[in-house]
């Protein structure tokens, strides 16, 4: 038993050194007990703020630092660390898991502060009590991860990154306002709290603090949400980064010149590196991969996929292909049996330009006798759209390489986008094709127009109602002229909650907004009718066509409860209307234009 004892101390204190690895905070300082620690000053009473072995959010035992309260409506535990030295040009990020109990008394908190007025808001207004997020988590009694951005001082956009996530799902379920640093600030420092609850029975669980610089040496957010484990890819991605052409796992396909790696935007919106294709005059191969030969077992079946979006033009061809190959003999067959030299699952056009798609196709074992499975995927939709050529192992293949490219494109102007590139083994451990989609079939894509009627911007929404941009993966982050607004987020501060630090000693009861759209369906003018406490539209209000496009957008320069819209001059048709309400959620409804 003894030995056990032990064993359990070493476990608990080697979580916190782990997680210290390029964090700012060091929460090997944590240890049983009460009050203050070096690094996290209590907020609240000594006796709000304790620390105790509890299970962490990935079900293992750690100790957490446990808000209560007094029953006072005031602080209720939490922490303000120690101030960091930070560049004021750089972005930072800080993040906390948070856990509350019992009930939703009193409100959660997650901010920051930055020395000498460095704390700005984005639209380089200073805000001296900066919170991300104010407010209840989702579902009591379950983990949720907090994320929150504070932006170098010559961050010139709107968009915010911050938000809240389940670890449940790995998805965002909550955004949250980002920020950015004044060029007077030389530090910042962490907080999160628990504040004004008066339920005596009422926890709030706090675990894996972290502040850090966004320089692409950071951790993932799918590592912090516990979600990467063994990558069932055959192929290093790892190495996919910005530059030329050949890199392991990958040769360039055509001239050096026609193989650019640069980042750009997947199917999803997030930001990541594409491998691009581009016309050379002087040669038939336009640029694209060979995927290095990777052993095989002939007796199982292969997944090979890759996201493809061609643009410009339809000159020359896409290929989608595979080869089995060794001392100078192919081991590729169709699935009839007759062997294949030259083996593709498909070329072609892609249905539309300038649109993403994941290509899909499987090498199967010269036992199998069925139908072909892969197919080639709408990127917006998730819906498969083409049937792919799935091809056979002859009875003396040992290898497998993926190769997808663009050829014998005349056209200068023309590119082709490659990105994600996977062959993995068929064994019940493969990625699901939800997870290489990435998207939910029932979600939408909400495009951004300017004045003139041009396409400023695709954002991709989860789930109606809220769209969520991705979070920045290195400092060079750069979107001017982003404008959140368009895509229905809200990105002002919240509103009717109390901030901690200021003279307000009222809470502030927060309720689902209730209200009614009538008449619907309708021919000339729609009410928007709001019922509750305190609550009304504001911000803008935006009427989408079913396909996504801006028809109409309402700016609300002063909060109301009622408005009236005239829709006598829009076309007969479905219509979905995005409204932003005072307590910082958002609502889709569906209208009816007859």
């Amino acid at each position: 038993m003894k030995i056990m004892k032990h064993l359990c101390v070493i476990l608990i204190c080697i979580v916190p050194f782990i997680s210290f690895s390029q964090n700012l905070l060091n929460t090997s300082t944590w240890t049983v007990g009460s009050g203050s620690v070096s690094g996290f000053s209590q907020n609240g009473a000594t006796s709000e703020n304790s620390r105790e072995v509890g299970t962490n959010p990935f079900g293992n035992s750690s100790i957490l630092w446990k808000g209560g309260n007094d029953g006072s409506s005031n602080a209720d535990g939490g922490w303000n660390t120690t101030w960091h030295n930070i560049d004021h040009t750089e972005t930072y990020r800080f993040s906390v898991w948070l856990k509350k109990t019992n009930s939703n008394d009193g409100y959660s908190y997650l901010g920051f502060y930055a020395n000498n007025s460095g704390s700005l808001r984005l639209n380089d207004t200073f805000n001296g009590n900066p919170y991300f997020w104010v407010g209840d988590l989702p579902q009591l009694n379950k983990w949720y991860m907090l994320v929150g951005y504070v932006h170098g001082s010559n961050y010139n956009s709107n968009l915010s990154y911050g938000g809240i996530y389940d670890p449940a799902t790995g998805t965002k379920v909550t955004n949250i306002t980002d920020y950015k640093f004044a060029n007077t600030a030389t530090q910042a420092r962490h907080r999160t709290y628990l504040y004004y609850d008066t339920n005596t029975s009422d926890r709030q669980y706090f675990f894996a603090p972290r502040m850090e610089m966004v320089d692409g040496n950071e951790p993932p957010i799918a590592d912090l949400l516990g979600l990467n484990g063994t990558d069932p890819n055959m192929y290093f991605l790892s190495g996919w980064t910005e530059g030329t052409g050949n890199i392991t796992d990958f040769g360039q396909y055509g001239a050096t010149s026609s193989n650019l790696r640069e980042r750009g935007n997947n199917h999803v919106g997030k930001e990541v590196v594409l491998w691009k294709a581009t016309p050379n005059p002087s040669s038939n191969g336009e640029g694209g991969i060979y995927g290095h030969y990777k052993g095989i077992d002939r007796t199982k079946t292969y997944r090979l996929s890759v996201w493809v979006k061609k643009t410009n033009s339809n000159d020359g061809t896409t290929y989608f292909g595979c080869n089995s190959y060794l001392n100078g003999v192919h081991h590729t067959l169709n699935l009839n049996g007759t062997a294949n030299t030259n083996p593709y699952f498909w070329y072609g056009d892609l249905p539309e330009l300038d649109k993403w798609y994941l290509l899909v196709s499987y090498v199967h074992p010269n036992t199998y006798g069925g139908p072909y499975l892969g197919r080639i995927y709408d990127g917006v939709t998730a819906k498969p759209i083409i049937t792919t050529s799935d091809k056979e192992f002859d009875n003396a293949a040992t290898n497998l390489r993926l190769r997808a490219f663009l050829y014998n494109d005349p056209n200068l102007d023309d590119r082709q986008y490659l990105v994600e590139p996977r062959m993995e083994l068929i064994d019940g451990n493969e990625s699901t094709l939800e997870e290489l989609l990435g998207v939910n079939p029932d979600s939408k894509l909400i495009f951004s127009y300017d004045v003139a009627g041009n396409q400023k911007q695709r954002f991709y929404c989860e789930e109606d109602g809220f769209c969520s941009p991705v979070a920045p993966t290195s400092r060079k982050i750069n979107r001017k002229g982003v404008n959140l607004e368009d895509q229905g987020v809200v990105v002002a501060e919240q509103t009717g909650v109390p901030l901690p630090e200021e003279e307000i000693k009222e809470e502030t009861e927060i309720l689902d907004v209730k209200h009614t759209i009538y008449p619907n369906p309708a021919d000339g003018r729609v009410t928007i009718q709001l019922s509750g406490k305190d609550y009304n539209l504001t911000n803008s209000i935006n009427i989408y066509s079913v396909n996504g496009s801006l028809v109409k957008r309402i700016n609300i320069n002063n909060p109301i409860n009622q408005m009236e819209l005239d829709i006598s001059n829009m076309p007969s048709g479905t219509y979905l209307i995005h409204m932003h309400f005072t307590n910082g959620t958002v609502k889709t409804e569906q209208i009816i234009k007859k």
